[in-house]
């Protein structure tokens, strides 16, 4: 029960993370369509671009907080153990060349899940920009 509190708690605050980034970014992208239509018509690929680098943000902050935790309860001899596990997880990538201590390995499924859902969650986010700027009516 203890690691279920620690992953769902994880997930919940990356969920934040993402929910604030994603909300932040569509109000200054309704911003440009309602101000600046001619702009978003004339660089949908630039503009796609600073969206997918403004969506890894929140990713690398989401992986960053799974480190910081895996550092905090001793689970990774190091810092930079925790971050390379973390990434890997998160991505669910999966190496194994790098596990948790053996009374934490419970949680690793929860970073792994919570990575499917927010990438998920951002190729979405990217999908319906990419739709509203290359597929807009009368474009």
């Amino acid at each position: 029960m203890f690691h279920f509190i620690f992953g769902s708690s994880l997930i919940a605050a990356t969920v934040a993370i993402q929910a604030a980034f994603m909300s932040a970014g569509l109000k200054v992208f309704r911003r440009l369509e309602e101000t600046r239509p001619e702009f978003l018509s004339k660089r949908p690929t630039t503009i796609t671009v600073i969206w997918i680098i403004y969506l890894m943000i929140p990713i690398m902050i989401d992986v960053c907080l799974w480190a910081l935790f895996y550092a905090l309860i001793d689970a990774l001899p190091s810092f930079e153990d925790a971050i390379y596990f973390s990434t890997v997880t998160f991505t669910t990538v999966g190496y194994g060349d790098i596990v948790l201590a053996k009374e934490w390995r419970q949680v690793a499924p929860f970073e792994a899940v919570n990575g499917w859902i927010i990438f998920g969650w951002a190729t979405a986010l990217m999908m319906a920009i990419i739709q509203r700027l290359y597929f807009r009516s009368g474009t």
